[in-house]
């Protein structure tokens, strides 16, 4: 009989205790989400308000990542790394300075003329008068409000100079720019030697295997789709410029490196970039077929680019996720801006690449991939 009761007494214990044990795991569920929320958020906040700091780190990390291979080849032919890398950071400083001094002059004429270009923008798109109705009815409004009556004083609002404003932007590109050298510079010097004192702090030789593997998978992996999409954004800045000049466009070098560098921005860059061909066009040419190539043009390009060229050399290697990589344009372009969506997709692709690369985490990149086939999952 005592044996019966205290066996009922233990099932009326565990019955009462059971509803508490439920109720504290949903508790620490929810205080879990909550920590992690917080934490998103104080990365978000770091990100945003260390960019001066952060941008030009994870810019130089890339960088070394795709002139990493020069530098090892160079190693091979017995030259120092510390040899080598000042050598391969000369060679492109020197390509990026002339390139940029064959373009500087026609983006400095054209910013100047940005005022007539908006002016014959708007002669010649005479549709558009009626969507900017209110906004020209609203400056007359606000110059009726502003305009002097006798005896009234005269207040004139000054902004900054345009040439100030462009000063600032270029000392503080210009610092931010020697940030990156020197940060390149260093990664592609002593890099391999910081690795390896990493390496060999940990304990066990399968640990220092293991982690060798891995960090040189990610290396070659990441190396390979920085240099392919690079290579194919430098074709396509070339075929730009190639048709703008048979085209008869003004300033087809500047177009055509524009087309290049804004294709590192997926569906925005190519898209900004239609939009500005097609105000060239209508700018540069009377008629309205002439007017309507350069744009017409460039979306056959960056379609045979877009669909066809990238997922057949690059697809073989890495796949994204097309969601994320909008996601990721967004999010990027809105924390750091045109800098941000620049560098989103060689980070979404580089934080793919170390998931495929660590087991616990495979489950994430096979999500930032996301293209699995129809026929090996069943039907939703």
């Amino acid at each position: 009989m005592g044996m019966v009761d205290r066996a009922g007494m233990t099932r009326a214990l565990l019955a009462r205790t059971a509803p508490t044990a439920r109720g504290s795991e949903q508790v620490r569920r929810v205080q879990t989400w909550l920590l992690g929320g917080l934490l998103a958020l104080a990365l978000m906040y770091t990100l945003y308000f260390a960019r001066d700091i952060l941008l030009p780190v994870f810019l130089a990390v890339l960088l070394a990542l795709l002139l990493r291979p020069v530098v090892r080849l160079l190693h091979r032919l017995r030259l120092p790394e510390p040899l080598g890398a000042a050598l391969v950071l000369l060679l492109v400083l020197g390509a990026l300075g002339a390139g940029a001094g064959s373009v500087a002059d026609p983006a400095v004429g054209w910013v100047e003329r940005a005022p007539q270009v908006m002016e014959t923008l708007q002669a010649r798109m005479s549709g558009l008068e009626r969507a900017l109705a209110p906004a020209r009815q609203a400056t007359e409004r606000l110059q009726r409000m502003t305009r002097t009556e006798a005896g009234q004083r005269e207040v004139v609002m000054r902004g900054p100079a345009l040439a100030d404003i462009i000063l600032g932007k270029a000392q503080s590109f210009v610092t931010q720019g020697l940030g990156v050298v020197a940060l390149t510079y260093f990664f592609l010097a002593f890099g391999k030697q910081s690795l390896l004192a990493v390496l060999t702090s940990l304990p066990r030789r399968d640990d220092r295997l293991h982690v060798s593997d891995i960090v040189q998978t990610v290396q070659v992996n990441i190396t390979a789709y920085l240099a392919t999409i690079t290579l194919i954004n430098a074709v396509l800045a070339l075929v730009t410029a190639g048709i703008m000049w048979t085209l008869g466009v003004p300033s087809p070098l500047l177009w055509g490196a524009m087309a290049g560098l804004f294709n590192f921005i997926p569906y925005l860059g190519p898209a900004a970039t239609t939009l500005v061909l097609f105000a060239v066009g209508v700018v540069s040419f009377d008629n309205w077929t002439q007017s309507l190539l350069p744009a017409l043009c460039f979306i056959a390009v960056t379609s045979v680019e877009g669909n066809f060229l990238t997922p057949m050399i690059v697809g073989r290697r890495l796949t994204l996720n097309p969601i994320f990589v909008f996601a990721t344009v967004l999010f990027w372009g809105w924390l750091w801006g045109i800098a941000g969506a620049l560098l989103a997709v060689p980070i979404l692709a580089v934080t793919k690449i170390l998931c495929d690369a660590t087991p616990p985490l495979r489950t994430v990149g096979a999500l930032l991939g996301g293209m699995a086939r129809e026929a090996e999952v069943k039907p939703l």
